[in-house]
């Protein structure tokens, strides 16, 4: 995972199973960075409590957890492009 700031918003960037995938770097639960974490399959474990949210979709493991928030990104011409 790679920390990045687009338009004042703290991101990561990530390559997964050959799949790019961006998201807020804030854990919603406690507001630590989730590069602190680690990848376990399709989904960024937060280092505090565990918890953890899908790469793809932003879902929480945990029902009373907010989703993570994710945006769209692509790589074209070995430049990456986000949608913020």
């Amino acid at each position: 995972m790679s920390e990045i700031t687009v338009e004042g918003k703290n991101l990561f960037v990530t390559l997964n199973n050959g799949q790019l995938y961006c998201a807020e770097n804030r854990c919603p639960h406690e507001d630590i960075a989730l590069t602190l974490g680690c990848l376990k399959g399709n989904r960024v474990k937060c280092s505090l409590h565990g918890y953890s949210f899908d790469l793809a979709t932003g879902d929480s493991s945990e029902e009373d957890v907010d989703n993570m928030l994710t945006y769209p990104v692509k790589q074209e011409n070995n430049e990456i492009y986000i949608e913020v």
